[in-house]
């Protein structure tokens, strides 16, 4: 049986971690292991992350001496797995206990998966639901969209090692999934996308996303796009 990987990254979110590494425990797939990156919090998630642990060995804990940006994160948590599939969540999402066996299925044939997934209030009260479709490199490339919930994504652990998510302006934006999705798509790698809901993205006003330069992202992205071209 393939082993699973849960890597959430997370900075000062005790109120939503428990939840998160709740929903993974709770999967319809037995080989799974939680890995959570500390980047540098200075709320209460040292006490949180040791009772939890103590009860579930499923658990491991990574606490990082200061603050480094949620790419690095990231990147330490997939350096760190020892599944040969990763599952990206975002410590204040959750994933339903569907998401890891449907995921796996989908990496047998695949290198790279996206699913649909809910968004919900700060208490956890359904907004809408984003559902996955087929991906289009033309598409995202023309509209600067990937169509892809972070929260959602895994892929191997092979395409982890070659497709780290960059530092920089990019993470600074909140673009590093965004530009590590495209770079992999690029790349010729297998995408494929879980049809069934597989989770929940919480829409609490607090992410990058909400307070960046719009000017600037922009900027970045036709940046990165330009970086892509393949020279005649």
């Amino acid at each position: 049986m393939k082993k699973l990987s849960f890597v959430i990254p997370s900075f000062n979110s005790v109120a939503w971690l428990s939840h998160a590494i709740e929903s993974c425990q709770k999967q319809d797939y037995a080989n799974t292991e939680i890995i959570v990156v500390d980047d540098g919090s200075t709320d209460t998630t040292p006490i949180l992350m040791k009772f939890l642990c103590d009860k579930d060995k499923r658990i491991s804990y990574i606490r990082l001496p200061k603050n480094v940006g949620r790419s690095n994160a990231r990147n330490i948590g997939n350096d760190t797995a020892k599944g040969d599939y990763i599952c990206v969540l975002d410590a204040d999402d959750v994933s339903y206990p569907n998401r890891a066996k449907l995921t796996v299925n989908k990496l047998e044939k695949a290198d790279f998966v996206h699913g649909s997934f809910d968004f919900m209030d700060v208490i956890g009260s359904k907004l809408d639901t984003h559902y996955a479709e087929v991906f289009s490199l033309d598409r995202a490339m023309k509209e600067r969209l990937n169509f892809m919930v972070h929260s959602s994504v895994a892929y191997t652990k092979e395409i982890a090692r070659q497709f780290q998510y960059p530092e920089g302006e990019l993470a600074d934006l909140g673009l590093d999934d965004w530009s590590q999705q495209l770079a992999i798509a690029s790349s010729g790698a297998k995408i494929d996308f879980i049809l069934p809901v597989i989770g929940a993205y919480r829409d609490h006003g607090e992410g990058v996303s909400k307070k960046r330069d719009s000017a600037k992202v922009i900027a970045a992205k036709e940046k990165f796009l330009e970086s892509m071209k393949v020279p005649a």
